[in-house]
């Protein structure tokens, strides 16, 4: 009698991607989400996020990048219902200008809703107080008790470049193998969003993270090319070449079944620390 169990996976809400990892993400993992300014991070985060809350699940964003009006606005723009999603909106500290106060220190706060709820000015009484500064150290205790009111299942962090910019924290890489293996014991399907690493550094989070999906976008002539690449993803078997990307209103689509032209080819075989 044949015993084998289809192995579970998380779709990422895009189909071709799904192809190119066979099924879909493992659950429980985290996940590094990379690529240049403008490559779609953002729009592939949301579109994950989305798709659990279509199965029914607790989708978490951690919007650290963009206000979240602002990724409210670009979801309705291309047709999205993303008013079940939740969001972890982290501020540091800043500085407000009150003609009745003056200069007034506005220590770091975080509002969690929905994107439909979200507002520019989104400072309600609801909100809760968080550490004056934003590290690594704190958002992990932020999300602790996030998980521990809410039941999550997936959760994206947009982006780790900017938290490392923002916390002053020294021993960086501590901190986030720490946050990474939290993420992976509270069982939740993870994407965390990032810059390109640099192929001379040593970024903990690609070594740490289960898999790395990379987002390129590229000029070829007086034409832009998008595609995507499956850089590593432990524990499965994936597709190896680079699959063409296009933004439709739809968002974005993976053309799973076709090739990248073959100038974009080149162009990324000449790109340090690419299709390795």
């Amino acid at each position: 009698m044949n015993t084998a169990v289809k192995e579970l996976r998380v779709s990422t809400g895009i189909s071709g991607l799904d192809k190119m990892l066979k099924g879909g993400l493992i659950p429980g993992r985290s996940y590094v989400l990379c690529g240049t300014a403008g490559s779609g991070r953002t729009t592939l985060g949301v579109q994950f996020l989305q798709q659990g809350v279509k199965q029914g699940e607790l989708a978490l964003l951690v919007a650290i990048d963009e206000p979240p009006a602002e990724i409210r606005e670009n979801g309705r723009f291309l047709g999205w219902d993303v008013g079940k999603i939740r969001i972890l909106d982290v501020h540091p500290t800043a500085k407000a200008y009150s003609k009745k106060v003056s200069m007034v220190e506005v220590a770091a706060q975080r509002s969690v809703g929905s994107l439909r709820e979200a507002r520019d000015d989104a400072r309600t009484d609801a909100m809760k107080l968080a550490s004056p500064d934003l590290s690594v150290q704190s958002l992990q205790l932020m999300l602790r008790q996030e998980f521990l009111e809410m039941r999550y299942s997936r959760v994206v962090i947009d982006s780790l470049t900017t938290l490392k910019r923002l916390s002053g924290d020294q021993d960086m890489g501590t901190g986030i193998v720490s946050l990474l293996r939290f993420l992976s014991e509270s069982n939740v399907t993870c994407l965390v969003i990032t810059d390109v690493p640099d192929p001379t550094a040593v970024e903990p989070e690609i070594f740490v993270s289960r898999g790395e999906i990379r987002l390129h976008r590229l000029m070829t002539g007086t034409k832009m090319e998008r595609c995507i690449t499956i850089e590593k993803m432990r524990g499965s078997s994936h597709d190896t070449v680079p699959r063409p990307v296009t933004i439709a209103k739809e968002g974005l689509q993976v053309a799973a079944g076709k090739k990248v032209p073959k100038t974009a080819l080149t162009m990324l075989q000449n790109v340090p620390g690419s299709l390795r």
